[in-house]
């Protein structure tokens, strides 16, 4: 009965169930001794305190350039959705789009839960200029979609975010969306087509 092909197929199974898969703690350790580097440096060197801090601290950091970094060489992170299609705007509840300075007022009526439009990390939230409430996601396609005027419902700083999540409801009968990329603003239209 040992000897039978059953047998050593199970046998050998057994094995490599029990060989341990390190990925996720090379990964993190990895992940670990980055950031001790860098804490070691900023407190060694002031020129380098200076540069972290402008470059680091100051700017605004593209995530999908550390998350390309990470996914090529350390492992996956968070799926890529760049596949993804634009989520839809319920056409029943969008009575209106209207264009203010550099934003788009979209007239949907109280209540109306929020969408995230394409996938990205969220890099900012908080009051903005006239806008309100706002919430800025850096989408993987590296287009910046500013939702203003909404009330976040269980999303912080730095979560990341799917096609079709839903961020929160809007504060009125109305939110607003701002679309950038690299410093320029973008038409609805443009972007939507």
């Amino acid at each position: 009965m040992k000897d039978s092909k059953y047998y050593k197929k199970l046998r050998l199974r057994k094995k490599q169930d029990k060989e341990p898969n390190y990925g996720w703690m090379t990964r993190l350790l990895l992940s670990v001794i980055f950031v001790l580097v860098s804490l070691i440096l900023t407190n060694l060197n002031k020129d380098f305190k200076a540069k972290y801090y402008e470059e680091v601290l100051n700017k605004n950091m593209n995530f999908n350039q550390i998350n390309e970094f990470y996914r090529k060489y350390i492992g996956k992170g968070k799926e890529n959705d760049n596949d993804v299609e634009i989520a839809n705007l319920d056409d029943k509840a969008l009575k209106e789009v209207v264009k203010e300075n550099n934003s788009f007022k979209l007239n949907v009526g109280n209540d109306y839960p929020v969408a995230v439009l394409k996938p990205g990390i969220i890099v900012f939230m908080g009051d903005k200029d006239d806008l309100g409430n706002t919430i800025i996601i850096q989408g993987n396609d590296g287009i910046d979609i500013w939702y203003s005027n909404i009330t976040v419902s269980d999303y912080s700083l730095y979560d990341y975010v799917s096609t079709g999540d839903i961020l929160g409801v809007n504060n009125e009968d109305y939110y607003k969306l701002t679309i950038m990329k690299d410093g320029k603003y973008l038409e609805y239209d443009e972007y939507f087509s």
